[in-house]
């Protein structure tokens, strides 16, 4: 006793996001049925708690707490209200998660809520989901000790569809840093020249990044169109101007210089030979080269990054 179920029966929209329905939910179902449940499908609104849970309330069915898929009811309707136009997710979110949410909020309030649900695709390395409980995820601060910038991993995401997984791997990310250095001092030197009159290619190309962004947020469309305008012979002042407006979409911060990183001379090739003495495993002759680089005020982190 005091355990909520909802009634997946009593809601014939169920499964219209993860287009299930309740028949296929019945015949996919494995082990002995639960007897409190009327379907399989059913799911916890309110549990009843166990001698050792610490966060229990008061209920009409006696001391317990809410259901997963509740709280995300009760968190979206109390900060945006009963109607909303997205809501975001990740791909494993679908179902059952969303299903119940919506089964639970439309319940509640007796229309639709939300106007569309956006789920991303999951993001994968070795060919399994990153996740903290398989401890195999990055953290931001281990890109920023390999010397990389953070957005470089959002420069390798946007190569992706958001709906489909992106297989993160370390030279991905090594590539994406690179391409956005080099995008940034190109745009640092373009915004250099004198700009006339508004160029009348501007709008074609604004267009078309547009169009791109419309369209289920297709962003590799809008980064393949940030390649070719870099490639093109438009003017660099307009293809300075309208690099810095697409990145009010992109959030690359295009116009910030890398003048902070430049290392001093020498550097790069010390550091260079102390990755080959590590690769060859000499430890010795690599920390020999960390203090010469310390000497000339770079410091080298080895913390790896999981491949």
């Amino acid at each position: 006793g005091g355990t909520v179920y909802f009634d997946i029966g009593s809601f014939p929209a169920y499964g219209r996001l993860s287009r299930n329905s309740t028949a296929k939910l019945m015949a996919g179902a494995r082990g002995e049925p639960d007897p409190r449940k009327r379907h399989p499908g059913d799911f916890t609104l309110w549990k009843a708690a166990g001698q050792h849970r610490l966060q229990v309330w008061p209920s009409p069915w006696g001391p317990g707490y809410p259901g997963w898929h509740i709280e995300c009811s009760a968190m979206s309707m109390s900060l945006l209200g009963d109607r909303f136009d997205v809501h975001t997710g990740g791909a494993d979110n679908v179902f059952p998660h969303h299903e119940a949410e919506i089964a639970q909020s439309e319940s509640a309030t007796g229309h639709r809520v939300v106007g569309a649900w956006m789920h991303g695709g999951l993001l994968m390395l070795s060919g399994a989901r990153m996740a903290k409980s398989a401890g195999n995820f990055l953290r931001v601060t281990e890109i920023e000790e390999q010397r990389l910038d953070p957005l470089a991993f959002r420069y390798l995401a946007l190569q992706a569809k958001y709906r489909a997984p992106l297989n993160f791997s370390v030279d991905g990310l090594t590539g994406a840093d690179r391409a956005l250095r080099n995008l940034r001092e190109r745009i640092a030197e373009w915004s250099q020249d004198h700009e006339g009159e508004v160029d009348p290619v501007r709008e074609e190309w604004d267009s078309r990044f547009s169009a791109a962004v419309a369209d289920d947020l297709d962003l590799p469309r809008a980064m393949a169109l940030v390649a070719e305008l870099v490639r093109s012979d438009v003017a660099r002042s307009t293809k300075s101007g309208l690099l810095t407006d697409w990145d009010r979409v992109l959030g690359l911060d295009l116009a910030r210089t890398d003048s902070e990183r430049v290392l001093p001379a020498g550097a790069e090739k010390l550091i260079a030979e102390r990755e080959k003495a590590r690769a060859a495993k000499d430890f010795v002759r690599s920390d020999q080269l960390r203090e010469e680089l310390k000497a000339l005020g770079v410091e080298v982190f080895d913390r790896s990054i999981a491949k």
